[in-house]
């Protein structure tokens, strides 16, 4: 069954399409074509993975408790407007670079790294564990591309991942301060 079938994805009937999903057109960047084509590649790794830890740190703020949860909540909230901010970004730079975004559920789902949690609610703890680990994917996969885009001459994109790195790391080492034995008590612990 194709995405058109199951409603999720919805093409218009009148219209020029101006270009097909998973081509990359020119930039006026001056970076080469193939080279243009690798970094909007490794990007659409990235900018589904963003929108992914996206949702995981929403998901968490919305669902935060225990006796720590207004500490953790608040810094979830402004984890995920970073990282949301983070996504833009990297969506933004494809398009300069002359590619398209991944923009449909199932085509983030596919390109994404980093795994939704599924819809249930869990303690704050594994919750948070979940969250490191998607953090740790998404800075390996940055930090790649980092040398992706300094090998391909594209120095701009270079820096741009390098300031999400330094973002994506601290707020990793945040959680990991959360996650810490004397910290976040257990529900068993409350009973």
């Amino acid at each position: 069954m194709s995405r058109r079938e199951i409603g999720l994805v919805r093409e218009p009937e009148t219209g020029d399409r101006r270009q097909e999903w998973g081509t990359v057109g020119t930039n006026d960047l001056r970076i080469e074509p193939e080279a243009a084509e690798a970094i909007v590649d490794a990007l659409g790794v990235d900018c589904a993975g963003s929108f992914n830890l996206f949702y995981l740190l929403r998901k968490h703020y919305w669902t935060a408790e225990g006796a720590e949860f207004r500490e953790v909540a608040d810094f979830l909230q402004g984890a995920y407007k970073r990282v949301r901010a983070i996504n833009d970004d990297l969506a933004v730079r494809i398009v300069e670079l002359g590619g398209i975004p991944p923009n449909t559920p199932p085509t983030i789902q596919e390109r994404a790294a980093v795994h939704l949690e599924a819809e249930d609610l869990y303690d704050l703890r594994a919750s948070l564990a979940g969250d490191l680990e998607g953090y740790a994917t998404l800075v390996a996969s940055v930090r790649d591309h980092v040398e992706l885009a300094r090998e391909a001459g594209d120095f701009g994109t270079a820096e741009r991942l390098d300031d999400h790195l330094t973002t994506l790391e601290d707020d990793a080492h945040a959680i990991e301060q959360f996650l810490e034995s004397d910290t976040l008590v257990l529900t068993e612990a409350t009973k």
